[in-house]
C-alpha cells in the first residue's frame, strides 16, 4: 500500500478500507481484551440489578422517596469485578493497541495481518510498554493536578469579582466555564494522542521509554500538527461515541428488564466491532504524521518491523 500524506477524509477512508479487508484478524486481536472485559462486566451488571429495580420503583411511585438507593459497591463481588475491569483495561489495552498498529504496519508493507506475528512483535517490547504505561500515569496525574489548580484559582477569582460586581461575576462565570471546558479539551486530547504515539514509538520504532515520550510529544506539540491533532481527536471521538451510544441505551433497557446475559451481549458485540476500528484509525493517523516528516525512515523502519523473524 502506498505511503503518502492523507487528509482527514483520506485517513478515515483508509481506516474503513483496511478494517473491512482485515475485519476478522483485527477483531481477533482485540478479543484478547474484550472477552475478559465481558466476563467482568457481566458480574458488574448482575450487581447493578438492585439499582435498576430502585429506578423502576421510583418511576412507579412518583413523589415517594426510597429509604436507600443501592449501589454497585454494596457487594464484594461487584467491587472485585470493578477492580478486575480496571486492571484488564490498564494492562491489556497497551498490548492490544500496539498489536493492531503492528497489523496496520504489516498491511502497509503488503503482508497479511496475522494474530501470532502481531503479538510476537509486541511481546518482545513488553518492558518498554510497561515503562511507557508508568510514565503515562505520571503525565496524566500531573495534568489532572495542574488542571484542578487552574480551575480552582479561576473559580476563586470569579467568586471574588461576583461579590463586588454581581453582573460582571455572572458573565465571567459563564466565560470561565466555557474556557475551562476548552482548556480541558485542548490539553487532554493532544496529550492523550502524544502518549499513544509514545507507545507506538516504543514498539514500532523500537525506541527506549524516554525517547518514545520525547518523540510522542514533539510529533503532536508543534505549530504544524497541534491543531490538526485536536480536530482529529474531536472527529474520531464523535464517531466512536455516536456508534456506541445506541448500543449503550439498548443495554440499559435490557438491564431494567433483568435480561443481564443479553445486556452483556449487546455491550460486548459493538465493543468487539467498534474498538478495533478506533485503534486502526488511530494507527493510520500515527503513520500519516510520520509520513509527512520522515517518509524514508518510515519505509525502512516498517520493512524491518514486518520482516519475518528467524525461528
Amino acid at each position: 500500500m502506498e505511503l503518502r500524506p492523507l487528509g482527514f477524509g483520506g485517513i478515515f477512508d483508509r481506516a474503513v478500507t483496511l478494517y473491512i479487508k482485515n475485519f476478522v484478524a483485527f477483531v481477533a486481536i482485540v478479543m484478547v481484551m474484550i472477552v475478559p472485559l465481558a466476563i467482568s462486566q457481566y458480574a458488574i451488571d448482575l450487581a447493578s440489578q438492585p439499582q435498576y429495580d430502585a429506578m423502576i420503583w421510583i418511576f412507579e411511585h412518583p413523589g415517594a422517596t426510597p429509604s436507600r438507593i443501592p449501589t454497585v459497591f454494596d457487594s464484594r463481588e461487584s467491587v472485585i469485578a470493578l477492580i478486575a475491569t480496571f486492571l484488564i483495561s490498564a494492562l491489556l489495552a497497551p498490548f492490544v493497541m500496539n498489536a493492531v498498529a503492528v497489523g496496520v504496519a504489516r498491511v502497509y508493507r503488503g503482508r497479511p495481518v496475522e494474530f501470532r506475528a502481531c503479538y510476537e512483535t509486541v511481546l518482545r517490547r513488553w518492558k518498554q510498554i510497561l515503562g511507557v504505561v508508568g510514565m503515562e500515569i505520571l503525565v496524566l496525574l500531573g495534568w489532572y493536578v495542574a488542571t484542578v489548580v487552574v480551575l480552582v484559582l479561576g473559580a476563586l477569582a470569579i467568586v471574588a469579582i461576583a461579590r463586588a460586581i454581581a453582573p460582571l461575576g455572572i458573565l465571567l462565570g459563564t466565560i470561565g466555564i466555557l474556557t475551562g471546558l476548552a482548556l480541558m479539551l485542548f490539553t487532554l486530547a493532544p496529550i492523550a494522542l502524544s502518549l499513544q504515539f509514545a507507545m507506538y514509538a516504543a514498539v514500532i520504532e523500537e525506541r527506549g521509554v524516554a525517547e518514545s515520550l520525547h518523540l510522542g510529544f514533539t510529533r503532536i506539540f508543534n505549530h504544524i500538527e497541534f491543531w490538526r491533532a485536536v480536530l482529529f481527536a474531536i472527529a474520531a471521538g464523535v464517531i466512536m461515541f455516536g456508534a456506541s451510544t445506541m448500543f449503550s441505551l439498548a443495554a440499559i433497557l435490557l438491564g431494567v428488564m433483568h435480561l443481564t446475559w443479553l445486556e452483556d451481549v449487546v455491550q460486548t458485540i459493538p465493543s468487539a466491532v467498534i474498538t478495533p476500528f478506533g485503534i486502526v484509525l488511530l494507527a493510520i493517523y500515527y503513520f500519516d504524521v510520520r509520513i509527512r516528516n520522515e517518509a524514508y525512515d518510515l519505509e525502512v523502519g516498517l520493512e524491518r518491523l514486518t520482516a519475518p523473524q528467524p525461528a
